[in-house]
């Protein structure tokens, strides 16, 4: 049985590439690619680069090379929310959105069903358009659950940040946050019929642009460490 994790950095990846031991091989092309053996499982751990082409190819090659049975993306996210106390926690993914994909008028956003342009489709034929629902079942309940909204231009202002985040939240009322990959990694593996977990790790409010208030490298700790007890 094999696994891949799709991260888009080095410092996302890590401290569990330390702990479980990996080494480098040859690695997806454009990529950086680590390989341990866990209880006579393969886990492939492949730094795309950053963003949504960077996370797909790589994703589309590993699934490609490696058959995976499951596919995680890991990382840091910003999150749509005030509370500072959220900083350096985990979260995973019910659901991954393309929150910029579709057609953006000077008063309205049009996503890619009002378009009629789906993204893909499952086997019943459901057409997808901006969401793709993650797998989520086995990450711990006490790990807090967000919808992840994947943008190629994080927002740079809070007042950015409230135009996406009311996009696609609808009636629902769970935590929402920002990457740049996952919506990505999520698309590539229903394309190929392979559940996908994404967990992520809260270094940011979104539209906070001031460094000094972030926590990066805790939050992506905290992410490692949730994906280490599924894997």
């Amino acid at each position: 049985m094999s696994k891949v994790v799709i991260a888009a950095t080095e410092p996302e990846v890590s401290f569990m590439v330390a702990r479980l031991q990996c080494r480098t091989i040859e690695p997806v092309p454009g990529t950086i690619t680590y390989h341990a053996q866990q209880h006579g499982d393969d886990l492939y751990i492949v730094i795309s680069g950053p963003g949504i082409a960077n996370a797909a190819a790589a994703a589309a090659a590993a699934i490609e090379r490696y058959s995976p049975q499951h596919i995680f993306n890991v990382g840091v996210c910003g999150v749509y929310a005030d509370d500072v106390g959220l900083l350096a926690g985990a979260v995973a993914g019910t659901r991954a959105v393309f929150a910029d994909a579709g057609c953006e008028t000077d008063k309205v956003f049009q996503p890619l069903e009002a378009m009629d342009l789906p993204l893909s489709k499952t086997g019943d034929d459901t057409h997808i358009y901006n969401t793709i629902e993650l797998h989520h079942a086995g990450v711990s309940r006490e790990v807090t659950r967000a919808a992840l909204l994947t943008l190629s231009a994080v927002s740079g202002s809070s007042r950015r940040a409230s135009v996406i985040s009311n996009r696609f939240k609808g009636d629902r009322q769970e935590l929402q946050c920002e990457d740049m990959e996952s919506a990505a990694v999520g698309l590539i593996a229903l394309k190929a019929s392979i559940p996908c977990t994404v967990v992520r790790g809260i270094s940011n409010v979104c539209g906070e642009r001031d460094r000094t208030k972030w926590k990066l490298a805790e939050a992506a700790q905290a992410a490692q460490q949730v994906l280490l007890t599924l894997l």
